[in-house]
């Protein structure tokens, strides 16, 4: 480019409008976005770095000495002042990443997985990336997000079956507490089980939207101690899951109302439960797949590769 006297101001503040990472950082852009406002204590913290290379060169990210970069959260705690504990010497992984010049990518992390978020109130996140190919690390900006208690709708305490326990003579029984939380994501409100006893919890699982007083959870637990829940998906169609004490997923159905409404029968003679009502629900016949965010794209506004698809609430894969 030729050293012409061109006034640069105004060359400046277009650039800064439309690549707002040019200026800030001359060889890495980096931005992160958290999937919601509010999390529930306990579950995963969805955070979504998007990095723009405009160092002119290809970035890979490997194994190799001179390929080992990193990326690493900076995190304030509530209340202390201080920084998030590292759970261990593990940090979100970019190996196999290479980053073309010009070009972006974007990655969805876990931080809960990284760091320990179980505090109540308001944090502070930031993202840190280094590279022996960079002079220097490079920071992003901060965002902020809290995790919340929540309000319990229902809970109860089962003994653990037999068959589960490990048990033996005279000893008392093991207790397992299943529970139903609704919060406030900062967007909507949602129900999320909780599967615990006083020494861990087993199971942390969004069930779906609050969608009011009308529509709460039905939940029973039969003779082997099973939870059998019916959860509203939309004001026609239910979703059904049985799940036993350690958060395996046994059953799965999906019902949309007919001349009658999906709901549980109990037994208390026997101790069982059933689902009853409404017909079998036909997935984008009668209901939509229903997205389980962190991030899906179309629900972001942005057309920008992402590694971590939406998972359904519905149609969810049986956990491992």
């Amino acid at each position: 480019m030729k050293k012409h006297g061109w006034k640069l101001g105004p060359v400046i503040a277009l650039i800064l409008a439309f690549f707002p990472w040019f200026i800030l950082h001359a060889q890495i852009g980096l931005r992160v976005e958290m999937s919601q406002q509010n999390y529930l204590q306990y579950e995963p913290v969805f955070v979504r770095v998007t990095m723009r290379n405009l160092s002119g060169h290809a970035l890979a990210f490997g194994e190799n000495e001179g390929l080992r970069g990193t990326l690493r959260f900076e995190i304030s705690t509530p209340h202390s002042g201080g920084y998030a504990m590292q759970l261990n010497h593990e940090t979100p992984p970019l190996k196999g990443v290479i980053l073309a010049p010009g070009t972006s990518r974007a990655f969805t992390f876990n931080a809960a997985k990284y760091y320990d978020l179980r505090r109540l109130g308001v944090y502070k996140l930031k993202a840190v990336i280094a590279h022996p190919q960079l002079k220097s690390a490079y920071e992003s900006g901060t965002v902020q997000f809290s995790v919340v208690k929540g309000t319990d709708v229902w809970k109860t305490v089962v003994g653990i079956p037999q068959y589960l326990s490990a048990r033996t003579g005279g000893g008392k029984i093991a207790t397992r507490q299943y529970r139903i939380v609704t919060y406030n994501t900062g967007t909507s409100f949602l129900y999320i089980l909780l599967i615990e006893d006083k020494d861990r919890i087993y199971l942390i699982r969004r069930l779906g939207l609050d969608l009011g007083s009308n529509l709460r959870p039905q939940c029973a637990v039969d003779d082997l101690s099973r939870l059998n829940l019916l959860i509203a998906a939309s004001p026609k169609v239910f979703a059904f899951y049985q799940y036993d004490v350690i958060g395996n997923l046994e059953k799965k159905e999906v019902r949309i109302k007919s001349n009658t409404t999906p709901h549980l029968v109990v037994n208390k003679d026997i101790g069982t439960v059933m689902l009853s009502g409404g017909r079998p629900a036909r997935r984008d016949l009668d209901y939509e797949e229903i997205k389980e965010l962190p991030f899906v794209s179309r629900a972001m506004n942005d057309p920008s590769r992402d590694i971590t698809g939406g998972k359904s609430i519905i149609d969810e894969k049986d956990d491992d």
